[in-house]
């Protein structure tokens, strides 16, 4: 179970700006996660890419 001191925030689109009904923890490690825009006009397809390190 993870503790209340976890820090969360919303990903944003790149495109538009719009929050995505999406959360993610400060520490958190993502790639190759493709997910499409909910915001009215923008629909776009874009990846999340978070903390990865390429090796």
């Amino acid at each position: 179970m993870k503790s209340a001191e976890t820090k969360t925030e919303k990903i944003r689109c790149p495109y538009c700006g719009y929050q995505m009904p999406i959360k993610r923890d400060k520490d958190a490690v993502c790639r190759g996660l493709r997910v499409q825009c909910k915001a009215r006009n923008c629909k776009k397809e874009f990846e999340i890419i978070i903390n990865s390190e390429i090796k």
